[in-house]
């Protein structure tokens, strides 16, 4: 893989982890305003006395636990590829190393 490959390579993996992220707060949010709509459901329900006074509180769904472990992964390896790509000491791809005899 040559150095311009490595760059967009690099920068479509940190495009993968802002969608990812993006995915993860929207889930949240989602499941967020879910739980809100429901407890003032039963707040507002006539039956509210003998359904119990529970006040349901918002949890992380596994969908942004998984965006969240994909957008990680996808950024370190943008980070590392857009590095390696960036880096000026590595050696040409046609470039042979000496031999020692």
């Amino acid at each position: 893989m040559n150095k311009s490959q490595m760059k967009i390579a690099g920068v479509v993996a940190l495009i993968i982890c802002a969608i990812c992220i993006f995915v993860a707060i929207e889930r949240y949010q989602n499941n967020a305003n879910n739980v809100r709509a429901m407890n003032q459901f039963t707040g507002s329900s006539p039956f509210a006395g003998m359904l119990g006074q529970m006040e349901m509180k918002p949890v992380t769904p596994a969908a942004t636990k998984y965006a969240l472990v994909f957008a990680l992964i996808s950024g370190i390896g943008g980070v590392v590829l857009l590095t390696k790509g960036n880096n000026k000491n590595t050696l040409p791809q046609n470039f042979e190393q000496p031999v020692n005899r």
